[in-house]
């Protein structure tokens, strides 16, 4: 992100992360996607450092970027013109719209193409212990939706989270027998 951009207000950034969730994302990774925007912004709700509270809305609206400017749809955009059809709502049963997105994901799956983007290790240094915790179960939950070569991938990388999380661990016990 440009350090010209000017910070989205956060409910103005939540709103337009659950928007670009419900036009960008297939189902399966919106549903995974706005219960985890949900959490994230309910948590951070009380914040009162001004660096953190930064901190968090760039990160949020270069995630908000990625999945704009990464989905399929915008990619077919980006190929042919096409005239903007309406915004459903997230109470509308499955349209044709959604069933495209599906069978996109499923087409870039199959393709062994990566959907999304890669961790930068450099931030895992930078991460609590608690922040470790919720990555690796949010690991846990997308498993199912990658393919095997990304899921062999994945096993390496799981294995430097849970070897950075094992480092800890006897850190946090000699805290704990010292209280």
């Amino acid at each position: 992100m440009s350090a010209k951009k000017a910070l989205t207000p956060p409910l103005t950034l939540y709103r337009q992360i659950l928007r670009a969730h419900r036009v960008h994302l297939p189902s399966q990774f919106r549903i995974l996607g706005d219960g985890y925007v949900k959490a994230e912004f309910h948590r951070h709700k009380d914040i009162d450092n001004p660096l953190y509270i930064v901190g968090f809305l760039e990160q949020w609206q270069e995630y908000l970027d990625h999945v704009i400017s990464s989905s399929p749809k915008q990619q077919e955009q980006k190929q042919k013109p096409s005239v903007s059809s309406p915004v459903s709502s997230p109470s509308t049963p499955i349209t044709t719209d959604d069933a495209t997105r599906e069978a996109t994901l499923e087409q870039i799956v199959a393709a062994g193409k990566p959907f999304g983007k890669k961790l930068d290790p450099s931030l895992l240094d930078k991460m609590t212990d608690q922040q470790l915790g919720q990555l690796y179960e949010l690991r846990k939950e997308t498993k199912g939706l990658q393919s095997e070569s990304e899921l062999q991938e994945l096993a390496k990388e799981e294995a430097q989270l849970l070897k950075k999380v094992a480092d800890v661990i006897p850190s946090l016990k000699k805290a704990a027998a010292s209280s």
